[in-house]
């Protein structure tokens, strides 16, 4: 009895403490736990599709915290292919000096048998650049 009690209580804090949670993907603020976290915020303006590998353009309007917008925008890639994401300030720039960081992400059979790489594998690389203020 003891045992099924401390069960169901530790369930239900688990519950509890998991609905305080919230998947905002529009730069505001969710709360983990009793701590804020900031999603930055992007915006998908171009996919393209080549057989099993599909081009993907994010811009942001910042140039920080460009690998949570890449981990963010990887929530979003779920057919299997190839995903090659290109991230890019959207306040201006030449299209030689707005990219801001690159990703490659492997999703599924299809993307790992196109890549040579297992399923999962993801590569993020920050490209230096720079948001015009």
């Amino acid at each position: 009895m003891r045992t099924t009690c401390s069960a169901i209580l530790l369930t239900l804090t688990a519950a509890l403490a998991l609905s305080g949670c919230t998947d905002d993907d529009d730069g505001k603020t969710s709360s983990a736990g009793s701590k804020q976290v900031t999603r930055p915020t992007y915006k998908i303006t171009e996919r393209e599709t080549v057989g099993a590998v599909r081009n993907v353009l994010v811009q942001v309007d910042t140039d920080q915290r460009l690998e949570a917008v890449y981990a963010a925008v990887k929530t979003e890639l779920t057919d299997e292919a190839v995903y090659i994401v290109g991230i890019e300030c959207s306040t201006g720039g030449d299209e030689y000096d707005r990219r801001l960081a690159n990703g490659r992400y492997i999703v599924g059979a299809a993307g790992a048998a196109e890549a040579g790489l297992p399923a999962g594998t993801s590569e993020y690389q920050d490209a230096g650049g720079k948001c015009p203020a």
